[in-house]
């Protein structure tokens, strides 16, 4: 029932946006919306129906459909649904709207996204690499389907990430990469006024190792979670 009204709304402010309803479970329902209706579409789930953005993900079906497609998960705590928003992605332009605007949390998500698939967020407030190392070719994208598991791309030190400089009369305070209380190594750069915190950059994601790729294309289920936890 709650899907059933869900869906009955967002038909009713976005009439021409929804190109396809599918309920495969009885907590998910998945919208394949059109690209340009997506921020849009976004905004109300957010500021007016109540949705909780959950994240993003990326997928190479240009195999299946000639497109890229990215997944918009949202949640409804309450009600304990789902709701998926499907945006194709034409893979001769292979870019959609940037929603970080909107949900700063999503930036991240973009950013990985743009990095192992290749899809690009128009007006992305740091559209720089986040998970891929720095010599890593920049029109190199791991998750595509065309991108050999074995392969291993020359070096490129010109693609590395640059940090961003510190606010005029601000100090830049390094922490890292290796850090007693962390994990895993990560890079801050804290810039300070006195004693006030005026901003801040960072670079993590050192640890990663392209093991996605793998994971989709040689190694087993069980195999999966043992490779990724060594890491």
């Amino acid at each position: 029932m709650f899907n059933e009204q869900l869906v009955k709304q967002i038909k009713s402010k976005f009439e021409d946006a929804v190109l396809r309803v599918e309920n495969p479970v009885p907590d998910s329902v998945y919208l394949s919306i059109t690209p340009e209706s997506l921020t849009n579409v976004v905004d109300s789930l957010i500021n007016q129906i109540g949705a909780r953005f959950m994240t993003i993900t990326g997928t190479d079906e240009r195999n299946l459909s000639g497109n890229f497609m990215a997944n918009y998960i949202f949640s409804f705590d309450k009600e304990k649904n789902f709701l998926i928003l499907k945006v194709a992605v034409d893979a001769t332009n292979a870019s959609v709207a940037s929603i970080s605007h909107i949900i700063p949390g999503a930036n991240w998500a973009e950013r990985e996204i743009s990095d192992l698939v290749g899809m690009q967020f128009n007006n992305h407030p740091d559209p720089r690499r986040l998970a891929l190392a720095d010599d890593f070719p920049e029109d190199m994208h791991p998750l595509r389907k065309d991108f050999p598991y074995d392969y291993k791309p020359p070096s490129s030190p010109e693609a590395e990430v640059k940090m961003k400089d510190p606010p005029d009369g601000a100090t830049v305070i390094p922490i890292g990469p290796f850090y007693p209380v962390l994990e895993e190594p990560a890079y801050f750069r804290v810039f300070v006024e006195g004693e006030e915190v005026v901003g801040c950059d960072y670079r993590g994601f050192y640890n990663h190792r392209g093991i996605e790729k793998l994971a989709e294309s040689k190694l087993t289920y069980n195999q999966v979670p043992f490779l990724a936890e060594r890491i």
